[in-house]
């Protein structure tokens, strides 16, 4: 069957799609990774004081001189356990590139970041098929709600 998304009247903007065969392993792979206890990182996420300290008291005792860093949106934890997680991430980006179809993934993302409303229309999705697959395929994806060209996102032809 032939893979097919499209707007349809009463779906408010939203995609929908038609005979997807790498979703279902898309959102798998999503859960495993949105999930993971990043305290077996010994990283943690904090929004307060008392987050930080609780977090801090969740991690392996730090070594004499060690500093924890910061891993952006509010997270920290020490450099290696950090590193660790980078590349559990990285893992996952890896699997999912492999296992699942950039265009389902786009079309999944454009209704999960709802760029039919969003002030930069796809902007969210596009990116996230250029971190995982590259700008290559990014720039071979069929878009919806397209705001931006191609070449204004990534710059001239690849």
């Amino acid at each position: 069957m032939e893979q097919k998304f499209e707007f349809t009247e009463g779906n408010y903007g939203m995609l929908d799609y038609k005979n997807g065969h790498t979703l279902k392993r898309y959102k798998e792979l999503c859960k495993q990774r949105n999930e993971v206890d990043v305290k077996k990182y010994d990283c943690f996420f904090a929004f307060s004081n008392q987050q930080f300290a609780q977090g801090l008291k969740s991690i392996r005792p730090l070594r004499e001189g060690e500093k924890l860093v910061s891993i952006g949106a509010g997270g920290y934890g020490t450099r290696d356990g950090a590193e660790r997680m980078f590349k559990f991430y990285d893992a996952m980006n890896a699997q999912i590139k492999a296992e699942c179809n950039p265009q389902e993934v786009y079309v999944y993302e454009y209704n999960n970041h709802e760029c039919c409303i969003d002030w930069d229309g796809d902007l969210n999705a596009i990116r996230l098929i250029a971190s995982i697959w590259g700008e290559d395929v990014a720039r071979n994806i069929e878009r919806k709600s397209a705001f931006y060209p191609i070449e204004q996102i990534f710059g001239g032809k690849a």
